[in-house]
């Protein structure tokens, strides 16, 4: 049986300032992940000014009767080999007109794809989803120049006389559909055209740019099967992209967006499942049944706790692409954590590879003059014979540059191996130069102890008796212990007054200077302070090993006695015994029960919270949560003035108060307060991406 040549594919995924990048390869049917790698830019790729100019590396539109050819991407083609950029002066320095003016950014990105053969495949890649305009459409908009009015919803007139936008559209089996539009210049697309001159004499191949929800709907179409009536959440967590979107029977119901504040792993779980399930209360749909999860945070931990705070029967799963085969022994692993962290990249690149698979969608937004420069051409039988003597004048002199130029592009390759591992050495010694500073600090902090202490290192014994006797006399502690010219002093508190005079037995002329009573919440404590001598030395031993019978615990059945003659009656002070750690845990535990769905029992624990620890960092938080489950207990004028008090604080929750209050009074039909409410989250937080979710409630209700 004859093997097929490998055709490769790489999907380019920029999320923010990080890049992915999928190799993929198709050999005998069989498509095969070869690498997955991943990169953060120090800067975006161009500045903000930059000039719209045609590609440079695009060959001039032939004449009419010159053009006769069939589509590349046709994926069933035996030969696959692409054309070289023979429209290049050979005198030209492309390396040094391309790197003269090359911002930060643009020079890793360069650094980075430089590993990848991309002269060798096709390349596809994300569009930008700040530059997307969405329009979902119903079956009333029949199929009669549909494609005409979509676009007029969805973009200018001065835009589609300039021709800067490209468009596309998905129709489901009962006419309704999704359409999406991009507009202005795609700046991963003429980043790679500046890096296509510097690294290679080949020209690229740019096969496809599709929407990010496209790339995650067409792997879940082609890996999931689910009943007609069951909805599908993708959760998509990456570095700056975070969305939610919902599927039902293959199609697209809806996407929202996701908003985390916080970068502490636990925190970040919590604020996205309540953003799930707060969007399943407002939508009204069981979008949390199916839950599949890719993106960055795809860890065991992360699936472990999704299952832990989701109800019983919830199916909450890793996205797993089980028709792709996965290549061994090229650099790290390749795990099935790492392939849904690459989900957009590889679906990309899998799209070029199987186009006419029909679980795919046929959208690209790729130009169409990029798609009709990059076909074959031909040309009459006098054009050979110019093309053929302008070859052979212009190989002897082109031959020797492309071997230099060639060696360069590895040297590069080489150099950008070593600059890695320097940088990864430099780290190393950075840290190294860190410890030895830190040794060297505490190494002269010991000697000055031992200056200090000399041959009498009491304060060791004074700190270890007092130690070996709060662990006899429990429920008793030191709060301050200071010294003087003449001894030391100790104040402390116990809940039995008569371990106060084992205490004053401890050391040699120690005298109890004062004791004073608090009653707290029906318990009796008492303050104390004793002033001692020091030590001396040859004392240490025996008093270490003796074992007084006063600093033996004290029967509950002795009678109490006056240990002084004045016992002062101070003012009842809230006692507070947990740890921060202690108290930190006990909120996160409250949270747990919320996100588990125990909405009253949370309700009761975050009211308790806020009463016990009032002054807590965490009882802001606690707050806001007491106003979403009140909420979700359909006691709306409650929850709003909640709400209203965490929205006056100013604090990090007002954007998320604003727009619950809305939430109220749509509940009580009062629109009226609900989109004012939501008018004033996106006046005074703009930039919000909440606002974003106000201002579609609010055309939602306005019909718009």
């Amino acid at each position: 049986m004859t093997r097929k040549k490998e055709k490769l594919a790489f999907g380019i995924f920029k999320d923010g300032l990080k890049v992915k990048v999928a190799q993929l390869a198709l050999s005998n049917g069989i498509v095969t992940v070869q690498s997955l790698e991943e990169s953060i830019l120090s800067s975006a790729l161009f500045r903000q000014e930059v000039e719209k100019k045609e590609d440079a590396f695009l060959p001039e539109e032939s004449d009419e009767n010159e053009i006769n050819i069939p589509e590349l991407s046709e994926i069933e083609d035996e030969s696959f080999s692409l054309p070289e950029i023979s429209e290049f002066e050979d005198t030209e320095d492309f390396d040094s007109s391309a790197k003269e003016d090359m911002l930060p950014g643009l020079r890793d990105l360069q650094n980075f794809l430089q590993q990848f053969p991309l002269e060798r495949g096709k390349i596809s890649f994300n569009a930008n989803d700040e530059q997307i305009s969405y329009f979902q459409f119903d079956s009333s908009y029949g199929t009669k120049n549909l494609h005409k009015r979509l676009l007029e919803e969805l973009v200018s007139k001065d835009e589609i006389k300039a021709k800067n936008y490209s468009f596309d559209y998905i129709l489901n089996s009962d006419k309704s559909g999704l359409a999406f539009a991009h507009t202005g210049e795609f700046r991963l697309f003429h980043a790679l055209r500046d890096i296509n001159l510097i690294l290679s004499k080949e020209r690229y191949f740019y096969s496809c740019i599709d929407t990010n929800e496209i790339c995650l709907t067409n792997v879940v179409n082609h890996n999931y099967i689910f009943s007609e009536d069951d909805y599908v959440l993708i959760l998509y967590i990456g570095f700056d992209y975070k969305v939610g979107i919902v599927l039902k029977n293959g199609m697209h119901i809806k996407t929202f967006p996701i908003i985390v504040p916080d970068s502490d792993e636990i925190t970040m779980r919590e604020t996205i499942y309540s953003k799930v399930l707060l969007e399943q209360d407002i939508s009204n749909i069981p979008i949390t049944r199916n839950i599949i999860l890719g993106g960055d945070n795809t860890s065991d931990e992360d699936l472990e706790y999704f299952r832990s705070a989701s109800q019983e029967g919830d199916n909450i799963t890793r996205i797993d692409l089980a028709h792709l085969s996965v290549q061994e022994g090229l650099g790290e692993k390749i795990t099935p954590e790492r392939i849904a962290r690459y989900v957009i990249p590889i679906a990309l690149a899998w799209k070029t590879l199987v186009p006419k698979n029909k679980k795919f969608s046929s959208t690209n937004l790729l130009p169409n003059r990029v798609i009709e420069n990059q076909k074959y051409f031909k040309i009459a039988w006098h054009g050979f014979l110019v093309l053929a003597a302008i070859f052979y004048f212009a190989f002897a002199g082109t031959i020797k540059n492309l071997e230099l130029k060639q060696d360069i592009i590895d040297y590069g390759k080489k150099n950008y191996q070593i600059e890695r591992e320097l940088s990864k050495n430099r780290e190393l010694i950075k840290r190294l130069n860190e410890i030895k500073t830190r040794l060297n600090e505490l190494q002269e902090n010991l000697l000055k102890v031992e200056r200090i202490t000399g041959n009498k290192n009491q304060w060791n014994h004074i700190l270890d008796v007092y130690s070996k006797s709060l662990n006899r006399n429990r429920l008793s502690w030191i709060s301050d212990l200071s010294s003087n010219n003449e001894g030391f002093t100790v104040d402390g508190y116990t809940t039995n007054r008569r371990a106060v005079i084992a205490f004053s037995k401890l050391f040699p002329e120690s005298k109890i200077i004062s004791v004073a009573k608090h009653e707290d919440q029906g318990l009796t404590i008492w303050k104390f302070n004793i002033s001692s001598k020091y030590p001396e030395p040859e004392s240490w031993k025996s008093i270490e090993n003796e074992k007084t019978d006063t600093e033996k615990p004290v029967q509950q059945e002795e009678t109490e006695k006056p240990i002084i003659d004045e016992i002062k009656d101070e003012p009842k002070t809230e006692l507070i015994t947990e740890t921060p750690i202690e108290i930190d845990d006990k909120y996160h535990s409250i949270l747990s029960l919320y996100f588990s769905g125990n909405i009253n029992n949370a309700f009761n624990q975050f009211s308790e919270f806020i009463k016990k620890y009032p002054q807590h960092k965490m009882a802001y938080n606690a707050k806001y949560f007491i106003g979403e489950c009140l909420y979700l207990m359909n006691q709306y004028s409650e929850a709003r003035e909640t709400l209203e008090m965490v929205y006056v604080l100013n604090g990090s929750k007002s954007p998320d108060a604003l727009i619950m209050l809305g939430n109220c009074s749509e509940k009580e039909n009062d629109l009226k307060s609900a989109i004012q409410y939501w008018k004033t989250l996106i006046k005074k937080y703009p930039d919000n991406d909440l606002s974003k979710a106000a201002q579609y409630k609010i055309d939602k209700i306005e019909g718009k």
